[in-house]
């Protein structure tokens, strides 16, 4: 089972009720109605113009949210039975998310391998100004109520564990937008690039030259923020959680075979987000660190022999032009 959610900040429920019922792929005898009156486009259309008054307006505020319920078909269920079940399921589901909205449901049977309902909800209640915005970890409990549910009591529908899928043996977070892209494009999203370099990388570090040196090679700093610990690309600089990448199991061994105590690494923040990488934080440690912490002697030794080596290339330079002259 999926569920999705879309906010819109423009009150476009003409457009996305006439998309959702659409003949050619919207089954109109299994429509959800949920605090209306109206059957017809046009005044359900009405209803939810009227309703939208209410909302104080405010920059970047949501009008509506445009939410789907999807579920791969069952073999061995007849399809009308599947459709019945869900309509029960997305009706249980508007009880759980917004139970005071207006609510329009259209369920499509467009794809051959799965079904899903087309859901426009209210961003505010009926007839109050009070919109129902729900946190993520809220939602995402939420998901994971309704899909236990589908789990436990209908298991005819034969689905499987989608939302509450835990980790897999390497404790990674999978990414929803990555794996979207992966099957849209074909292409392997940059995420899961970078953790198989990094997973070769902490696989084949025997010391903390091999270690550093093919950070190096990836444009890549190793930073610690608090107990995260993390690399960032000195490229776009952006950051990757080893934990939510699911390689830190593979870090940690690595650490202790090369003895890199990462524990020490982390110093005061000073950038925006109160992060900053290890070769930023390595020139506000404290004296005593420097001598003490073996990452940092690290970083402080490859960054000397860079420095000679720039100091050696332009004294060649300045010999050259000396001759020449």
């Amino acid at each position: 089972m999926i569920i999705k959610s879309m906010s819109r900040k423009e009150p476009s429920f003409s457009q996305l009720i006439n998309y959702m019922s659409d003949i050619e792929k919207a089954d109109e005898q299994f429509n959800v109605y949920h605090n209306l009156y109206a059957r017809s486009s046009d005044g359900i259309q009405e209803e939810f113009k009227d309703n939208a008054k209410y909302v104080i307006k405010r920059k970047n505020g949501n009008y509506l949210y445009h939410e789907v319920l999807s579920i791969t078909k069952a073999k061995n269920l007849d399809v009308k039975q599947q459709k019945v079940i869900l309509r029960e399921v997305a009706y249980q589901y508007i009880q759980s998310r917004a139970s005071n909205n207006m609510v329009f449901g259209c369920l499509h049977d467009d794809h051959e391998d799965h079904l899903h309902y087309h859901l426009l909800i209210s961003a505010n209640e009926v007839g109050y100004s009070k919109k129902t915005r729900l946190s993520k970890n809220s939602f995402d409990q939420i998901k994971k109520i309704m899909e236990q549910r589908v789990l436990t009591n209908y298991p005819e529908l034969e689905q499987k564990v989608v939302i509450n899928k835990k980790a897999d043996d390497d404790n990674e977070k999978l990414s929803r937008k990555g794996a979207e892209q992966k099957r849209r494009t074909g292409k392997t999203p940059q995420r899961d690039l970078l953790k198989e370099k990094l997973k070769k990388l902490f696989e084949n570090a025997n010391s903390k030259e091999v270690f550093f040196s093919g950070l190096s090679e990836f444009n890549l700093e190793l930073y610690v923020r608090g107990k995260t610990i993390g690399v960032r690309d000195v490229e776009n600089n952006r950051k990757y959680r080893l934990k939510t990448l699911g390689v830190l199991d593979e870090f940690n061994s690595m650490s202790k075979l090369i003895e890199l105590d990462h524990k020490k690494t982390e110093q005061k923040n000073t950038n925006t987000d109160n992060t900053e990488s290890v070769s930023n934080d390595q020139k506000k440690a404290e004296p005593n660190q420097k001598q003490d912490d073996p990452v940092l002697k690290e970083q402080a030794r490859r960054k000397s022999e860079m420095e000679e080596k720039r100091k050696q290339e332009s004294d060649k330079s300045q010999h050259g032009r000396k001759d020449k002259n």
